[in-house]
C-alpha cells in the first residue's frame, strides 16, 4: 500500500491510542496525535496529512466541527469524522463540513478498515480525476494556442505588407532623426521629413542622387575622409557601421557636423545601406561649454559639484575633490549624502532646498566626512534644476571650506572667555588682596596705637608685639607671593640647582611648621617620613624653591584642617630610583570638580566672600609654576570630608 499520512484527533486518550495501533498495524503513517481542536489547526498549517479522523466532540474552545471548517478554509484537508452523535442538528453542522465519510463509536476494526480503504481510494480516484481534468484543460489551451498561430502565420501576406508600409512611414515621419536609405552604389532611395528639415533638400530632388553630395568634396579633414570610409565599408561588406561623426553639407552650403550611425540590410535581394543622422552642432556647442566651464571651475578656489536628482556626484572641481581626499574621477557616480553620515537624509535635502531658496548672502552650515573620517564644516549654496513637470532634476551645489572661520570664531570666544575670566580674577583679586592687607596692616597699626597712646604694662607690650611681628610677616608672605607670581608669570625666576640632605630639609621643615602659631588648629600632629638613609638622601636641586614648594603644601594642610595628621616626606622606589614628595592631610578635602581650579592664580576652592580661609589663592599656583620650571609634575587625590594628599616629582638637573 502507498504512504497514507493520517493525524488523528481525538481527546480520549485510550480511544486515540486503539485507533494508532490499528492504523500502523495496518500500514497508515499517524502523524500525530492531538486532543484538541486548536492544535490540530496549527499541525496542519505547518504539516499536511493526507486524511484527519476528527472527533466531533472535543472539549477545548474549538470543537471539531469548528475546527474543520477552519482546516477546509485554509488547507481543505479530507476529513473523516469520529462520533457517538445522533442528534440531526449536529449530524447536519458537520455535514455542511462536507467530510469524506464518518465512523461511528464504538467501532469495530473491520468497520474502520473498511471506512479507512474506502476513503483511501475515493480520495486516489479523486486525484486522477483531478490530473486528467487538469491534463484535458493544458490539451485544449495548447491545441487553441496552435490554431491561432495558424491563424496568424496564413495572414494575407499582402495584408501584412501594407500595414508593415504604413508603420514604417508613421515611425519615419514622427522620428526626429534623419533617416536616409541608399542602396550599395550609393544612391539615395528614401529620406523622411527630418532629412529634408537637416539637409534643405527637397525629397524630389535628393532621391537618386549620390549619398556623398551631402558632404563637401573640398572637405580634406580627416574626419570627413574616415567618415566615407566607413561608408563605403558598409556598403561594400554588408555590415553594420560604427557610429562616426562627420561633416555635412547642407542645400545652402553651410556645415554641420552630425553623428551617423549603419546598418546593412538585405530588401528584395539587394544590399542596401540605412543611416541615422544625428545633427549634433548643439551637443558640440554644449561640450564646449562644458569645457569651458570645467576649466573655470577646476581654477576656483572653492567647491563646486552636480549631482542628479537622487544625489549621485555627475561632476565636482578638483578643490572640492581634495578637499573631500579623493580624486575626481574616484568620487563620480558616489553619493553626496555618503559624505553627510552624520546628518539624517532628510535634513540635507532640507539644507540644500533653503539654500536654493536664499535670494543672496549665505546659505548652509553642514558637516562634511572626508576620505579618511574627518569632519570639516563648509557652508553651501546650491540651485535646484527642476525638469518640465517642476520636480528636481539635477542640483548644482557650492562648498567653502570655512575650517579657518569656525577656528577664528573659537579662537575670538576663547579670547573672550579668557578676557571675561581676567577681568573676573582681576575683581576677586582686588577685593581679596585689599582685605587681606588691610587685615594685618589694621592689626600693625592698631596695636602701635595701643602702645604708644595708652599706659601698659612690659607684658601687654610684648604680647602687643608679638601680635605685631605675626601680622608683619603675614603681610610679608602675602607680598611674596605677589612677587614670586609676578616673577613666575614674567619667566624672570632663575632656578639655581645644588646638592643637598632631604632628610635634613625634611627635618627644617618640621621644625618651622611644628609651633603652627599661624592657625587656631594646635590639636593637629606634624609628622614626617622618608626613606633614604642618611648620606644616602642627596639630591640635586634648587633647594630654596624645593622648602618653598613643600612650605606653600604644608601651609595649606594646616588651613584646611583642624584635627587628625598631617605627614609629609617622600618616597624612593627602588624599582627605576624615581622620588615622589608628598603632603597628606586629614582635612575638609576638596571637591572634585574644583581638583584643576585650585591650581590657578587667585583661586581657592571657596571664591569670593563666602571664603572661609584668608590668603590670595596664590599658594598651590605658585607651587605648580615652579614645578614646572623645574621639570615637575603635581597631583592630587581628595575625598571630601576624609582630607587630600598632594604627590609631585622634580627631574634632578
Amino acid at each position: 500500500m502507498e504512504t497514507f499520512k493520517v493525524l488523528i484527533v481525538e481527546d480520549e486518550i485510550i480511544n486515540a491510542k486503539v485507533l494508532q495501533n490499528f492504523l500502523e498495524d495496518k500500514g497508515y503513517v499517524v502523524m500525530g496525535v492531538l486532543t484538541t481542536g486548536e492544535a490540530a489547526v496549527d499541525f496542519v498549517a505547518k504539516s499536511k496529512p493526507d486524511i484527519i479522523l476528527m472527533d466531533i466532540e472535543l472539549d477545548d474552545q474549538l470543537n471539531g466541527i469548528e475546527a474543520a471548517e477552519i482546516i477546509n478554509k485554509n488547507d481543505n484537508i479530507p476529513i473523516l469524522y469520529l462520533t457517538s452523535q445522533t442528534e440531526k442538528s449536529v449530524v447536519d453542522k458537520a455535514r455542511e463540513t462536507k467530510p469524506i465519510g464518518y465512523v461511528i463509536k464504538p467501532f469495530s476494526p473491520l468497520q474502520l478498515e473498511i471506512t479507512m480503504e474506502m476513503a483511501r481510494k475515493k480520495l486516489k480516484v479523486d486525484q486522477e480525476l483531478k490530473n486528467y481534468q487538469q491534463y484535458l484543460e493544458h490539451l485544449v489551451v495548447d491545441r487553441t494556442r496552435e490554431l491561432l498561430a495558424e491563424v496568424e502565420m496564413h495572414k494575407d501576406a499582402r495584408q501584412f505588407a501594407i500595414e508593415n508600409e504604413i508603420k514604417l512611414k508613421a515611425i519615419t515621419t514622427a522620428a526626429n532623426d534623419a533617416i536616409v536609405l541608399f542602396d550599395e552604389y550609393g544612391r539615395i532611395t528614401f529620406w523622411n521629413k527630418a532629412a529634408e528639415s537637416m539637409f534643405l533638400y527637397a525629397n524630389d530632388d535628393i532621391i537618386n542622387q549620390n549619398i556623398r553630395v551631402l558632404f563637401s568634396s573640398d572637405n580634406d579633414n580627416d574626419g570627413f575622409t574616415k567618415g566615407l570610409e566607413v561608408i563605403q565599408h558598409a556598403i561594400d561588406n554588408k555590415l553594420n557601421g560604427e557610429n562616426i561623426e562627420i561633416i555635412a553639407t547642407r542645400a545652402d552650403g553651410i556645415e554641420i557636423p552630425v553623428e551617423m550611425s549603419m546598418a546593412s540590410v538585405d530588401i528584395d535581394g539587394d544590399n542596401n545601406i540605412i543611416c541615422i543622422v544625428r545633427d549634433i552642432s548643439q551637443r558640440k556647442a554644449d561640450l564646449e561649454e562644458i569645457s569651458r566651464f570645467k576649466l573655470i571651475a577646476d581654477l576656483a578656489n572653492y567647491g563646486l559639484a552636480v549631482t542628479d536628482a537622487n544625489g549621485q556626484f555627475l561632476y565636482i572641481n578638483k578643490y572640492f575633490a581634495e578637499l573631500l581626499e579623493y580624486s575626481q574621477d574616484q568620487i563620480i557616480g558616489q553619493s553626496f549624502f555618503n559624505i553627510t553620515p552624520n546628518i539624517k537624509r532628510s535634513k540635507v535635502v532640507k539644507y540644500v532646498a533653503e539654500a536654493s531658496n536664499l535670494q543672496g548672502g549665505e546659505g548652509r552650515e553642514v558637516i562634511l566626512t572626508s576620505k579618511s573620517k574627518q569632519n570639516i564644516p563648509v557652508m553651501i549654496n546650491s540651485v535646484i534644476i527642476k525638469d518640465r513637470y517642476e520636480q528636481p532634476e539635477f542640483y548644482a551645489v557650492s562648498a567653502i571650506d570655512i575650517r579657518e572661520r569656525k577656528e577664528y570664531e573659537e579662537n575670538l570666544l576663547r579670547a573672550k572667555r579668557l578676557a571675561e575670566d581676567s577681568d573676573r580674577m582681576k575683581t576677586a583679586f582686588l577685593s581679596t588682596i585689599s582685605h587681606e592687607l588691610r587685615t594685618p596692616l589694621n592689626a600693625i597699626i592698631g596695636f602701635s596705637e595701643l602702645i604708644k597712646i595708652t599706659e601698659v604694662s612690659m607684658e601687654d607690650i610684648l604680647d602687643f608685639n608679638e601680635e605685631i611681628h605675626n601680622s608683619g610677616n603675614h603681610l610679608l608672605s602675602i607680598v611674596e607671593d605677589i612677587l614670586d607670581i609676578s616673577l613666575l608669570e614674567s619667566k624672570d625666576l632663575k632656578i639655581l640647582p645644588v646638592e643637598f640632605s632631604l632628610n635634613n630639609l625634611m627635618q627644617k621643615l618640621f621644625d618651622k611648621f611644628k609651633s603652627n602659631i599661624r592657625y587656631d588648629n594646635n590639636s593637629i600632629t606634624l609628622q614626617w617620613k622618608g626613606n633614604l638613609k642618611e648620606g644616602k638622601d642627596l639630591f640635586f636641586a634648587d633647594n630654596s624653591k624645593f622648602e618653598q614648594i613643600f612650605s606653600k603644601l604644608i601651609d595649606n594642610a594646616y588651613k584646611f584642617s583642624q584635627t587628625g595628621v598631617i605627614e609629609f616626606g617622600y618616597i624612593q622606589h627602588n624599582k627605576d630610583g624615581l622620588i615622589d614628595f608628598y603632603v597628606k592631610d586629614q582635612g575638609k578635602g576638596i571637591n572634585k570638580g574644583k581638583l584643576t581650579d585650585i591650581f590657578e592664580s587667585f583661586k581657592q576652592e571657596d571664591d569670593g566672600n563666602n571664603r572661609a580661609h584668608d590668603g590670595l589663592g596664590l599658594g598651590l599656583s605658585i607651587v605648580n609654576q615652579l614645578l614646572d620650571l623645574m621639570n615637575g609634575e603635581i597631583y592630587v587625590e581628595s575625598e571630601l570630608e576624609k582630607g587630600s594628599i598632594f604627590t609631585f616629582n622634580i627631574k634632578q638637573v
